[in-house]
């Protein structure tokens, strides 16, 4: 279902300084837009962007090699961990 055809059903509500509404405002009518579709676009543009940054990880070459050669090497036996993985849930099972 596409955003114009999608029901909205959530509010949100903020408060705003003079200079924060005037500023909308104009832009708002200089794109055409009412002010609530552009700050909605806006908004969500800039959430969108948030969101995509945290769920790429970005590192040198020279980091991703050492990442890599960490992932080739033998696992490291964790006793401690091999402990816990043998107990019993304390969370209940459905």
């Amino acid at each position: 279902m596409g955003e114009a055809a999608e029901e909205r059903t959530g509010r949100i509500n903020l408060r705003v300084s003079g200079r924060q509404e005037r500023i909308l405002r104009a832009a708002a009518e200089l794109t055409g837009e009412t002010l609530t579709g552009f700050m909605l676009a806006a908004a969500t543009e800039r959430a969108e962007e948030v969101v995509a940054r945290a769920q790429r990880i970005e590192m040198s070459s020279e980091a991703f090699s050492r990442f890599v050669a960490a992932l080739d090497s033998p696992a490291e036996d964790m006793p401690s961990l091999r402990r816990y993985a043998r107990k019993r849930s304390p969370i209940p099972k459905r």
